[in-house]
C-alpha cells in the first residue's frame, strides 16, 4: 500500500472510532425540547433512549463487565449537578407495591439533576418512567404539559394521557410515575401500553418499559443503602461520561461495603428509588458541569440524542 494513503486509511479509521466511543466535545448546539431550553438553539436534544434501564445496550454493557445478572445498569437525576458522572453501588429495600427476593444489585450513574429530588434519592431513568416539572415526550406536548411549560418539540407520538397512565389512582398526573403493570397483570396488555408511547417506533422505550414492570423496577422504593463506586468501562461507553477522579473509588461487587443510606417516609410520599421518562435533555449532557480537573476529554458528557433517538453530533 502507498505510505500516504494508509496514514490517510489510518486517520480515517481514528475518526470513526472517535465518533463510535466518546467525543472531544458536549453537545451543547442543541437546547432541551422542554420548556427550559428550546430558546435561540434552532434544534433541539433529547435524553438518549440507550441509557434506559434494561435497554439492550446497558444489559450487554453488563455483561461485558463480568457484572450481568448480579447487577443491573441504570441511569437517574440526583439532587445537584455537582454530582455528574458520579456512580452508586445501591441495594433496594422495602418495595412501594411490590417485593422480590432476588433484587440483584443495581450501578447507578447520576446524569441529571431535579429541584424535587431530596437528598440520597435517585430518580432511576426508564421508558414510561413517568413525567416531572417538564415534558417533551408526548406528540401534544405544545399544548398537553406539565408545570415546566410547552415543549418545542416531541419525541415520541402517544399523547399525554397514554404516558401518564400510572394504572392506579394518582390524582398528580405528572409525578405518578407514567405506566406502572406490575407483574401480576396481563403482559400482552403490557406490552401493548407500552408500545403506544412511542407509537412502535422505538423498540429501545418498549424493551424498558415492559421490562422495568415485569421485573418489578417501575415502583418507587422507600429505602437503600449505597455507596460510591468507579463507574464500570463499559456503563460510561453507554452514557458518554466518565470521571478521571472516579479511580479511587472500588469497582462495583458484592463485596462492597455499602456505607450510606438513604430513608424515605411512606406515608409522606418521599421516597429514596422513583422512576422517571421525560424526554428532555440531561442536564450532565451541558458542558461545564465537570470540574476540569475531572473532565476525561474522551468522555466528558452525557451523550445528547435526536428525536430518532441517534447520538449528536
Amino acid at each position: 500500500m502507498n505510505p500516504r494513503w494508509g496514514k490517510i486509511a489510518m486517520m480515517i479509521l481514528s475518526a470513526m472510532i472517535v465518533r463510535v466511543g466518546g467525543g472531544s466535545v458536549c453537545a451543547d448546539t442543541y437546547g432541551s425540547a422542554c420548556g427550559n431550553g428550546g430558546g435561540s438553539f434552532g434544534r433541539h436534544g433529547f435524553a438518549c433512549p440507550q441509557l434506559m434501564m434494561l435497554s439492550d445496550p446497558f444489559l450487554r454493557a453488563a455483561d461485558s463487565d463480568g457484572l450481568g445478572g448480579a447487577f443491573v445498569y441504570a441511569v437517574a437525576g440526583g439532587s445537584s449537578d455537582s454530582e455528574c458522572g458520579h456512580c452508586y453501588q445501591v441495594q433496594l429495600l422495602d418495595a412501594e407495591r411490590e417485593w422480590r427476593d432476588d433484587f440483584p444489585y443495581l450501578v447507578v450513574q447520576v446524569v441529571n439533576s431535579g429541584f424535587d429530588v431530596m437528598s440520597g434519592q435517585m430518580d432511576l431513568f426508564m421508558g414510561g418512567g413517568g413525567f416531572g416539572y417538564f415534558t417533551a415526550c408526548n406528540a401534544d406536548c405544545g399544548t398537553a404539559f406539565c408545570q415546566g411549560g410547552p415543549c418545542s418539540e416531541a419525541m415520541y407520538t402517544g399523547d399525554f394521557k397514554e404516558w401518564v397512565n400510572a394504572q392506579y389512582d394518582d390524582p398528580n398526573l405528572c409525578y405518578s410515575g407514567g405506566i406502572k403493570w406490575l407483574d401480576k397483570k396481563n403482559t400482552t396488555e403490557l406490552v401493548r401500553l407500552c408500545e403506544r408511547l412511542s407509537g412502535g417506533s422505538c423498540n429501545t422505550t418498549t424493551q424498558s418499559c415492559v421490562r422495568t414492570n415485569q421485573q418489578l423496577f417501575h415502583q418507587n422504593f422507600v429505602s437503600t443503602k449505597y455507596t460510591r463506586v468507579r463507574c464500570p468501562r463499559h456503563l460510561y461507553e453507554v452514557t458518554g461520561l466518565h470521571r478521571l477522579d472516579d479511580n479511587v473509588y472500588p469497582l462495583p461487587s458484592p463485596s462492597v461495603a455499602l456505607d450510606r443510606a438513604c430513608t424515605g417516609d411512606r406515608a409522606m410520599g418521599h421516597f429514596c428509588i422513583t422512576t422517571m421518562q421525560d424526554c428532555c435533555k440531561m442536564s450532565c449532557s451541558w458542558g461545564g458541569k465537570i470540574p476540569s480537573y475531572a473532565i476525561d476529554p474522551s468522555w466528558p458528557c452525557i451523550f445528547t440524542c435526536d428525536r430518532n433517538g441517534r447520538v449528536v453530533p
